[in-house]
């Protein structure tokens, strides 16, 4: 299970990583994730995992909640991931009252590099991806960035994630906005970490303790 957690978690980050790039392209300094103050964005997933989520965000992306209601073959995927500054927890409390706790190292790599390494970083994961820059694309009457290519398409406006379809390594994701509303007051509840819920850190991105219980996982397949 905490294999999955950690796919799933990296997976988002990746997105996220994806749309902070995006967002630099378009606007001098790092410190807004987006380029809009607020927002309530509703999506729609279909492929490998099936289902809806909610996306609610203030102060330009620095604190975003998005509520997860999903499906995988017979496992659902519920629950909230909320980012506040360059911290993220994730839990669902209609079924554990534990959850994660983990540093997103994105938000401080962008701040020590060059706009120009952010760029050309971005490039190289939307390579790896098998999708490039496309000029732009409306949707939902918005004139978003598009990139395209052999493995799908992805639209971005302002730094949110608009349009994704994706099919790589077999995984076919995909991810519509099907409402956005904007420029608009956020209740503070969608921010609040629960206090009833005990977080658990959860290293990632080759940080020291994921490398080892990875070598570990690596001995005992081995044998």
């Amino acid at each position: 299970m905490i294999r999955k957690e950690r796919f799933l978690v990296s997976f988002f980050c990746l997105l996220i990583a994806l749309l902070i790039t995006n967002q630099l392209q378009a606007q001098d300094t790092p410190l807004k994730l987006y380029g809009i103050q607020s927002g309530i964005i509703e999506y729609k997933y279909a492929g490998n995992e099936v289902g809806v989520g909610t996306l609610y965000f203030d102060n330009y992306g620095n604190r975003c909640a998005m509520k997860m209601d999903t499906k995988r073959d017979a496992e659902l995927n519920k629950g909230w991931v909320i980012s506040l500054g360059e911290y993220q927890y994730i839990y669902d409390k209609s079924r554990s009252n534990e959850g994660w706790k983990l540093k997103n190292p994105i938000i401080e790599w962008i701040q020590q590099n060059s706009l120009e390494e952010i760029e050309k970083y971005t490039e190289e994961i939307y390579a790896k991806l098998g999708i490039v820059r496309a000029g732009t694309e409306k949707y939902l009457g918005k004139e978003c960035l598009a990139y395209k290519g052999e493995n799908g398409k992805l639209l971005t406006w302002n730094g949110i994630l608009m349009y994704l379809n994706l099919n790589f390594g077999g995984e076919l994701t995909q991810q519509e906005v099907t409402s956005i509303r904007v420029n608009i007051p956020v209740d503070e509840k969608y921010f609040e970490i629960p206090k009833d819920v005990k977080f658990s850190d959860l290293p990632i991105f080759g940080t020291e303790g994921y490398e080892e219980e990875e070598e570990d996982s690596g001995d005992e397949d081995e044998e």
